[in-house]
């Protein structure tokens, strides 16, 4: 809802008030309508005091500017915030392709290591059964 459109509620409703409480008339709410009834008709006191309705609306302007201030505030911490953990989600991908290629070269290199490994076990059977041979000749 528009702001603007939430303050003119809001002046409405101050000036129902008012002018109920300098007439004397109050709006109760439903539940308590017939306990309120009776106090009233116990006490009858005139509204004094009333507050006019330019010191309400001196009042208001501030909290207005107060509440679209926060609005503000709100919006641009939700951006800000947005703009972080976009930079997180860039972050973390950057670290999984680092891993990924990391693990794909070590992954690699021990793939090496046991086919030389192999290899050189091969070598050595061939020929220690050689001397084996050789021996039992």
């Amino acid at each position: 809802m528009n702001i603007e459109t939430e303050i003119r509620k809001l002046k409405l409703r101050v000036a129902a008030l008012e002018a109920n409480a300098c007439s004397g008339i109050t709006v109760p709410a439903p539940s308590r309508r017939r306990r309120l009834a009776t106090r009233r008709r116990r006490m009858r006191f005139p509204a004094q005091n009333c507050t006019p309705m330019e010191d309400i609306q001196t009042a208001i302007t501030p909290t207005t500017m107060a509440a679209t201030d926060i609005t503000a505030q709100i919006k641009d911490l939700q951006t800000e915030l947005n703009q972080d953990i976009s930079a997180l989600s860039d972050e973390i991908g950057g670290s999984r392709r680092h891993t990924t290629d990391q693990f794909i070269n070590l992954q690699s290199q021990s793939q090496d290591q046991h086919a030389s490994i192999h290899q050189r076990l091969t070598e050595l059977t061939a020929m220690i059964e050689r001397a084996l041979k050789i021996r039992a000749m």
